[in-house]
């Protein structure tokens, strides 16, 4: 037995010096593999997608590539042969644009829950190999591509499969309101007096004491919340006791009789009971020179009850941009879909909008009944931060 092993072991180190004669080439193809010197950042502001460049070294472990080339895959989108590197090591200088430009999509078809993904194709003197990794169906067949996940562990740095993935930069308030500069009354049950006939459509005024339904902003800096007015709408046959209220809680108030907290301060505007529908219509708010990146959101507060199919709000946005106006819808929910979502705090929000230059928020609530109210919060437009 002595005897066999050493004369295996002499085989082996004789098959392993030689020049022409390799025993692990002999049983096993040497594939293509490419990686990063340090792997670069791939995670980009999805504001600035297209103005971003991914940089890195690349090189070739195995010394065998004749050819790297990197695909581009993105929601069903596929771009081919993006670039092409023929010699190692290497430098990667690829515009996240062209990227964008070789898939036919832009900026605002990117979204934060889906990354690109690259996939090398590496050709050598044994054969074409593709980064992508196998995928086998019910038949045992593959249909991915060629490259074990063990290679892409995080430690090899690997440069055949990777992902461009995105963030939302942090917001910063262009203007807002939380209806903290409202003054308010001292009790929680005090109600508005309608002006006018109860089933009138038109303009509500504030009277000498609160609850207030309208608000003279103060200035138009950062600081300064958004003023706002308020209107009464007719909706017949929203309640079989009458069209319109005559006094009803309806306005600015500090309530804690649903929730513990608002979402910002300690005051809101509040709805109950208004037997047809409150528009809310808030100052136009400018967006800064030179920004093209802004938005505008809201949260809202749903009293947990019983909900009808004329009760519900309709919130929309009146926006200008370079080109001229137009309307965004932020939310339109009624009955069941309100029953859904109450007894919590809602945020309605646009995300970032690109070449915006003003904002108008006007919020639509309409009710029947005592039980069924809307409490509003937190209203601000915003661009990110510097």
């Amino acid at each position: 037995m002595k005897k066999i092993i050493k004369i295996l072991s002499c085989f082996f180190l004789i098959m392993g010096c030689s020049d022409d004669n390799n025993l692990l080439e002999d049983i096993a193809v040497r594939g293509g593999f490419v990686q990063f010197v340090d792997v670069p950042d791939l995670n980009f502001n999805i504001l600035e997608a297209d103005s971003q460049t991914i940089s890195a070294r690349l090189v070739d472990p195995n010394n065998n590539i004749t050819s790297y080339s990197l695909s581009a895959v993105y929601d069903g989108n596929v771009a081919n042969n993006i670039v092409e590197i023929t010699s190692f090591p290497a430098d990667l200088n690829l515009s996240v644009g062209d990227i964008l430009s070789s898939l036919g999509i832009t900026n605002s078809d990117l979204s934060l829950s889906e990354g690109i993904t690259l996939v090398a194709m590496v050709t050598t003197p044994t054969g074409v190999f593709s980064g992508e990794t196998p995928a086998y169906d019910e038949n045992n067949v593959n249909q991915g591509g060629d490259s074990t996940v063990r290679l892409k562990a995080t430690g090899l740095k690997d440069a055949i499969e990777f992902d461009v993935t995105f963030f939302l930069p942090p917001a910063k308030t262009i203007r807002s309101t939380s209806f903290e500069e409202v003054a308010i009354g001292p009790n929680t049950d005090d109600v508005y007096d309608r002006n006018g006939g109860n089933d009138e459509t038109g303009d509500l005024i504030n009277g000498i004491n609160p609850p207030f339904v309208d608000y003279t902003a103060v200035g138009t800096g950062a600081d300064n919340e958004i003023g706002f007015n308020t209107e009464y709408f007719a909706i017949p046959g929203i309640s079989s006791s009458s069209l319109g209220f005559s006094e009803e809680r309806i306005g600015v108030y500090s309530l804690f009789e649903d929730y513990e907290a608002y979402p910002d301060g300690t005051q809101g505007y509040h709805i109950e009971d208004a037997d047809g529908g409150i528009r809310i219509t808030f100052d136009t708010v400018d967006v800064p020179a030179g920004q093209n990146n802004s938005g505008i959101s809201f949260q809202a507060f749903f009293g947990d009850t019983s909900w009808e199919s004329e009760d519900g709000i309709h919130a929309f946005v009146n926006i200008t941009t370079d080109s001229g106006n137009d309307t965004i819808d932020m939310v339109d929910i009624f009955d069941d879909d309100v029953e859904a979502v109450a007894g919590v705090w809602n945020e309605y929000n646009t995300g970032f909008l690109q070449g915006v230059r003003s904002y108008q928020l006007v919020i639509e609530a309409s009710c029947g009944a005592t039980t069924e109210s809307f409490d509003f919060d937190n209203i601000v437009v915003f661009e990110p931060e510097d």
